[in-house]
């Protein structure tokens, strides 16, 4: 292939990599702003499960690191356990 098809392709790679992590961020702090301010609890169980089913979606496409994936979940998780006692 050549060369420049190939900076062609990997720049067109790269936006799209940036906007699903882009979302992915948005999400996971939606999330972390709904345990922060003491929110309904199913409120905060759905934007909880939404994040951790993104975070696993990044980590399957190998966008974020799978370990780092599982302790964004984790953390989240505990948070939210705890806020909600």
């Amino acid at each position: 292939m050549p060369a420049e098809k190939a900076h062609r392709r990997s720049k067109t790679k790269q936006l799209h990599n940036h906007s699903i992590m882009s979302e992915t961020r948005t999400i996971v702090s939606a999330a972390k702003k709904a345990i922060a301010s003491d929110e309904d609890t199913e409120q905060v169980q759905s934007l909880v499960n939404k994040a951790v089913q993104q975070l696993d979606k990044v980590a399957g496409k190998k966008l974020m690191h799978k370990n780092t994936a599982a302790r964004s979940k984790s953390r989240l998780i505990a948070s939210a356990k705890s806020a909600t006692k």
